[in-house]
This record gives structure tokens, sequence and C-alpha cells, in this order.
């Protein structure tokens, strides 16, 4: 018989009887099984949780035992374990339907009659055994799908998060803004969006396709964009086409960063009270996202300098903020975002404009 104790490398097997000689008797029989087993022999039913800590693959349990009973002892084991994970054969000498009924019932994986059979216990053994093998094998094989779909999906991620900061350069480039304003929007986006309760996974996209806010705008003339004065209605009417253009970029492309994208720069000159564009959108119908990223944008356009005008003061352009609250922007973003001036204060200085 075998000393107690799970040996690593080798098939650990928990036998608890009452009995030390059924505890022989299984022993003797069990080790002409053509497999690298190692027994652990109990008599005190009170010690097998203890030895079900490190690598058991079979747990072979007597139903009548002193301090605890079998369907105890089962019931303990099932707390802890699946029949799945860890199988158990009950054996009783008891023979009668009822026992094996409860047993079953219990999560017991099998049942064996007293006296053994040798056969019969050899042949119950080794096809718990073999199952046991096959739902680990098979559970190893789905943890590796697993984290190599997990993997693929963070590399399609990554790149789908590169090119969206690409594009949006070459935007900005485009527009002869700074390359700072698109990596400033983002920050203030996210930093919002987590500030007004969306939850992380939404908050990181926001905060990762707001860059692309303007991507449209690499379809209007560049003497447009250029202007450094006020533009004309038509010229205007012009400029605005570069949100409907948007659609035309992306189309309905399946990632949800790029969908994520496309709302925003759709929805991010929508106003509170209905008079932007491209729909004319009023109040909770703009998506969220394109209010987030609206106030955002405006912000760090009236804190930086254009080709247009000089850039505003902190304190000014918050006054603005203030001013549109309800007209142009949603109110509780404008609240949340005002006071939330010392991450916005710090997000400006490490993405200050060379």
């Amino acid at each position: 018989m075998s000393s107690h104790g799970c040996v690593l490398g080798k098939i650990n097997v928990v036998i608890c009887d009452d009995s030390i000689t059924n505890v022989l008797v299984m022993n003797e029989m069990l080790k002409t099984i053509d497999m690298d087993l190692n027994i652990i022999s109990l008599t005190d039913p009170r010690k097998v949780m203890a030895e079900l800590e490190c690598d058991v693959m079979l747990v072979i349990l007597d139903l009548e035992m002193p301090y605890l009973s079998g369907y105890q002892v089962l019931e303990q084991i099932r707390e802890s374990y699946s029949s799945d994970e860890l199988p158990v054969i009950v054996v009783s000498g008891l023979s009668d339907q009822k026992s094996h009924v409860k047993a079953l019932k219990g999560g017991a994986n099998d049942f064996i009659s007293k006296p053994f059979n040798e056969y019969e216990l050899k042949l119950r053994v080794v096809n718990q055994l073999n199952i046991i093998k096959a739902f680990r094998l098979q559970s190893h094989l789905n943890d590796e799908l697993e984290k190599r779909v997990q993997l693929r999906t963070l590399e399609l991620e990554l790149a789908t998060e590169f090119l969206i900061n690409k594009l949006a350069i070459v935007a900005e480039l485009y527009d002869e803004n700074t390359g700072k304003h698109i990596l400033r929007v983002g920050k203030y986006s996210g930093l919002l969006a987590r500030k007004c309760g969306l939850n992380e996974q939404v908050a990181f996209m926001i905060e990762k396709a707001a860059p692309m806010h303007d991507i449209g705008k690499i379809m209007i003339s560049p003497d447009i964009l250029k202007k450094p004065g006020k533009l004309s209605v038509d010229e205007f009417s012009h400029m605005k086409t570069h949100v409907d253009s948007v659609r035309q970029l992306f189309d309905d492309h399946p990632s949800m960063m790029i969908q994520m994208a496309k709302s925003i720069a759709i929805h991010h000159h929508e106003k509170w009270d209905g008079s932007g564009y491209s729909k004319g959108l009023k109040g909770e119908a703009i998506p969220i996202e394109g209010r987030i990223v609206g106030i955002a944008d405006v912000f760090d356009a009236l804190t930086t300098k254009r080709p247009y005008k000089e850039a505003w003061t902190f304190e000014d352009s918050i006054a603005y903020l203030k001013n549109q609250s309800g007209i142009h922007f949603d109110p509780d973003l404008v609240d949340i975002f005002v006071a939330s001036t010392p991450e916005i204060k710090a997000i400006q200085e490490e993405y200050k404009d060379d």
C-alpha cells in the first residue's frame, strides 16, 4: 500500500474505506491496472478533503463509515468539485436500489457493490480515469484555443488602433492642425467618458476613436481648410460635408472601433438644441460619444491657435462651455468637464504643442 500524499506525474487516486481490509484488497486489485497510479489510502473520512488539495483524478468512497458517512463526504466534494472535474466511485455493501440512487443523486459518477469483483472494479476505475483524462485534455485544448482567440483579437484591435491613429494624423496634417490636437481630444474624451459613468471598455473605445473625429476633412478642398479668415456661406456648406463623407470612408466595417470612430465623426457637430449638423439631432438623441467628443473638440480648438484665431485662455474657454451648456452642449457633461479642471490641465500640460 502506497504512502499518503499526491505524487507529481502520477495518476493520484484516493481510496477511503473504514475497513483496512477493504482498502488493502482494492490496492492489490488496482496495482495490476496498466496505468501509473499512486494510491492514497485512507480509513478516516475526515481526511479526504485535505488530500484533494493536490492533483487527485479519482476518489473511491465507501458509504458506511464512522465520523462522516460517504454521503456526507460526497456532499463536501461536490461543493468544491463538479463530477466532471473529479469523479467519485461509491462502494457499498448496501445493494438496494435506493442507496444507489441516493449516491448518484448526490453526485457519484458510479456505484460498485461489495464484495468486490476484481474485473468490475478495475473496469469502472479505468473508465472513470479515461473520462477525466479526456475531460482535462479537452479543457486544456479549449483554454489554448481561447488564448489564441484572445491573442488574435488583441492583435486585430492593436492593428485597428494603429491605423486609426495614422489616419487621424493624416487628417490633421491635411488640415494643418497640430498632431497633439488629436491626442488631447482623445484624452479629454476618455476622461469625460469615464467620469460620466460609461464602462471601461466603452470609455477606452471612445478615447481611441476620438482622434478620428475630423477624418472626413481629407475630402475637403485645401483652399477652404487653410483659409485664414471666416468662411463664406457656400464654403461653410462645403465644409460641413466632411461629416457625410465619413459614411463613404467607413461604410459598414464590422470592427467596433471603426464603428465608434464613424459615429463620433458623424455626430460630434450636433448640438444639444438641435441646431447642429449633419442630422440636426437634439438632446439625448445625439449618441453620447458624439456629445462627449463635441465638448472635447471645441474646448481644444478654443485653447489652441488656429489659422483663423488666437488661442483663448483656459478660463475663457471654460466660460464658453458654461455659456453654451444646454444650447450647444449636453449640460450634464459640461458640469462633469468643468468639475474635472485639474485632470484637464494635466492633459494640456502633458500633450502641449511643441
